[in-house]
């Protein structure tokens, strides 16, 4: 299309538009839609988001599903071991001392690491951390709140 065509149109609408000036509601419309917000009960706190919910049942919700995920690993790991359990009693000594082997040498790469750091370093290592997961959840909230928010502009 032609560019300036869109302009004149664009334009003209707006102009027409601006002409109309605000419309108001009906007042029987205005006053049934206020008695229906308020005659409307609040949505139960289990079908509201997360965050809003009570603290205990925050609290409670968290705990079930950390004892949840860490019975399903738990499970899977001991079906694992249930499965070769012959090759499991052969090699679980090598691999615990290999495991304890490993554990203590990242544990002195780490007390190496962190006794070479200033505590300032540390403190804006650990500033910049937090900063960073706030800003992480903060934007992902709102991502989901921008899509899940109803159409403004429906036909």
């Amino acid at each position: 299309m032609n560019p300036d065509y869109e302009k004149q149109l664009e334009a003209r609408v707006r102009e027409e538009l601006d002409t109309l000036g605000d419309l108001t509601a009906p007042p029987a419309l205005s006053q049934r839609i206020m008695e229906r917000l308020t005659t409307q009960p609040a949505a139960p706190w289990y079908r509201r988001a997360w965050p809003t919910w009570p603290v205990g049942w925050q609290m409670a919700s968290l705990l079930v599903l950390i004892a949840a995920c860490g019975g399903l690993s738990l499970g899977g790991w001991e079906l694992l071991r249930v499965i070769n359990a012959q090759e499991a009693t052969r090699t679980g000594l090598a691999e615990a001392q290999a495991l304890w082997r490993t554990a203590g040498v990242l544990l002195n790469i780490g007390g190496t690491f962190l006794n070479r750091l200033s505590p300032t370093v540390l403190i804006t290592g650990f500033a910049l951390f937090f900063t960073a997961s706030a800003l992480c959840l903060g934007l992902g909230s709102a991502c989901v709140r921008l899509a899940l928010r109803p159409a403004a502009n429906k036909f």
